[in-house]
């Protein structure tokens, strides 16, 4: 039932963001509002449950690429930085701000881990340094770099204007800030 509920509740927030009602997610899931609240005793902590499974998955996802011995650092450096949840309906700009205006504490929780979840990339950086594959430059610059390149990825109006999804722009992204745009 759990399961259901969260799975209504991004169907919803896709839909209509975070303005939807515990009693129209019971309807659509064909429930009372009273079962829902058996769940979860209010929107906040099962917006904070969607919230906190998204980053549960991209911490698997990341151990899955640190630890996979197929891909060298370089393609592991690439991985880390476009892996997306299954789900990434927070991630677009309308939504954070949503999330910020009203349900600031769980803003605050997931700004948190976006801007402290770095450590994958860092050793994968330092690996691919000592292995010779990247030059030494400013890790704090990079990141805020790749951040406000994000940032501006997520805004919907502007990936729908390049003609790309959210994951093929963010694959072109992260090619540009590798590799560069030099021929070669």
């Amino acid at each position: 039932m759990k399961k259901r509920i969260m799975q209504q509740a991004q169907q919803e927030i896709y839909k209509s963001g975070f303005r939807f009602t515990m009693a129209d997610m019971a309807k659509q899931c064909g429930i009372s509002t009273k079962t829902i609240y058996q769940w979860y005793p209010s929107k906040e902590e099962l917006i904070r449950d969607l919230v906190q499974h998204a980053i549960d998955e991209i911490k698997v996802l990341e151990q899955a690429i640190l630890n996979d011995q197929m891909l060298n650092s370089m393609e592991k450096l690439k991985a880390l930085l476009v892996m997306l949840p299954q789900d990434f309906q927070f991630f677009d700009m309308k939504r954070l701000y949503e999330l910020q205006r009203y349900y600031p504490e769980v803003w605050e929780y997931l700004n948190s881990f976006m801007e402290e979840q770095w450590d994958g990339v860092d050793q994968i950086v330092a690996e691919a340094q000592t292995e010779g594959l990247l030059g030494t430059f400013n890790r704090m610059l990079f990141i805020q770099l790749y951040l406000g390149g994000l940032n501006r990825l997520m805004e919907q109006a502007y990936v729908n204007q390049i003609g790309l999804t959210i994951r093929e722009a963010l694959h072109e992204m992260v090619d540009m800030m590798i590799d560069g745009i030099r021929t070669r």
